[in-house]
């Protein structure tokens, strides 16, 4: 029974997410996934808009699958799907329909001896009124556009059995909204961004137990609808020492870009329980307008006979995705499933986050409440049905609600050869 809070009638089922490709191919075979999901969504006001909310019925289908091989030195996985929709209702007009949503994404990862070489790449496009609550986030992208996403990374690292190692790393990201418009926080209007990043990593193991960590990073975003591009370079240090229970971490941070320099530091404490999994940290931080903060997470996570139980609260000095700008964030989350049966399970999930321009001290808030129903109708047969809320707010535009009521069924095939 692995029933849960998830996004039904979603664009596409991450290939990463199979049961098959999750445990592995075993060396030198084969596995592959298949998932079909068709899902009925009713929604009032998607769009999150505060003039004219209107109610759109949608039903779809949708498509998906995974692949991957590997052998002793070597994985390579291969995925994507795409969703074939139909919507209707007051605002159905503001939705796409027909073939939607595609998702493409490759990773592969090469290790010989004490060297290893990983490469990723990921294409998505996404209707903003299909926002998935998985991606929680403070600040939302809204409207009626759709996203168009690329992105790359590799990483190279080597001497990772020796006392001394290194490794680099290097990344793409791209974004763009085309067919609508796209509002961001404050109900700023959104235009594409790129990202690229370059890391050196170096790693000395002092003994058995105690390590020391150091990347220098750099950074560059560019806008669309800003002049020039704005740099940062970044230079962190993590001094971890392995214990029984779990790791123990100081953390520090030193961030120069062109509006001024952040520091940070945070001390990181692992725990293994008999039941489960926690984690705490306590820190500070010094944006770039002189602002200090208080930092830090708390994490809690068990696993009983018939359900597990989730919470966490995480509070850090970041930048915004959507213009890059600097703001202190805070999350808090709480997820509580039980299985009543082998069969049936009732998940409840929260998840609350709020962001504050440092700057401008413009603050956004988003709020999530979810019930879902699951229900195991076959060896790969699931039906799901349940509701969601989401609340909305920020300084500018004020306040927005959305509701839902979702239901799926989805069936998924895999085989291992």
């Amino acid at each position: 029974m692995t029933g849960g809070v998830c996004r039904c009638g979603a664009a596409f089922v991450c290939f990463m997410a199979f049961p098959g490709l999750a445990q592995g191919a075993g060396s030198g075979g084969f596995a592959l996934d298949l998932a079909v999901e068709t899902s009925v969504d009713v929604r009032s006001n998607p769009q999150l808009d505060m003039v004219n909310p209107q109610r759109v019925d949608e039903i779809s289908s949708a498509f998906s699958f995974g692949f991957l091989t590997e052998t002793r030195s070597q994985k390579l996985s291969f995925g994507g799907g795409i969703s074939l929709r139909g919507s209707d209702g007051p605002g159905g007009g503001g939705v796409a329909n027909g073939v939607v949503d595609p998702f493409l994404a490759l990773r592969y990862l090469r290790q010989v001896r004490d060297a290893s070489l990983s490469f990723d790449v990921r294409v998505q496009e996404t209707d903003l009124t299909q926002t998935d609550p998985g991606e929680f986030g403070a600040t939302i992208q809204t409207g009626s556009a759709k996203r168009r996403s690329y992105s790359a990374e590799i990483s190279v690292r080597w001497r990772e059995t020796a006392p001394l190692g290194f490794g680099v790393l290097a990344g793409f990201q791209k974004a763009a909204f085309i067919d609508g418009s796209a509002f961001g926080q404050g109900g700023q209007a959104l235009s594409g961004t790129t990202r690229h990043r370059f890391d050196f990593l170096a790693r000395l193991d002092l003994d058995a137990a105690h390590h020391l960590t150091t990347t220098l990073g750099y950074r560059v975003f560019r806008q669309e609808a800003g002049a020039g591009r704005r740099e940062s370079f970044q230079l962190n240090s993590v001094y971890q020492i392995d214990r029984p229970r779990g790791p123990f971490a100081i953390k520090l941070e030193y961030v120069m870009t062109e509006a001024g320099h952040q520091l940070s530091g945070l001390v990181d404490r692992h725990w293994a329980l008999p039941r489960g999994a926690g984690r705490a940290g306590i820190g500070a931080a010094r944006a770039t307008t002189g602002g200090r903060y208080v930092t830090g997470h708390l994490h809690y996570e068990t696993a009983f006979s018939r359900g597990l139980f989730d919470a966490s609260v995480n509070r850090k000095l970041t930048s915004s995705d959507q213009d890059d700008s600097e703001q202190i964030s805070m999350a808090m989350g709480l997820q509580y499933r039980i299985d009543a049966t082998p069969l049936d399970g009732f998940a409840v999930g929260i998840d609350w986050a709020e962001a504050k321009n440092t700057q401008s001290g413009l603050t956004t808030m988003n709020r999530v409440l979810a019930i879902s129903y699951t229900r195991q109708m076959g060896r790969e047969v699931d039906f799901n049905i349940g509701l969601r809320r989401r609340d909305v707010r920020d300084s500018v535009t004020g306040a927005r609600q959305s509701n839902e009521i979702f239901m799926s069924l989805t069936r998924k095939f895999s085989t291992h050869f």
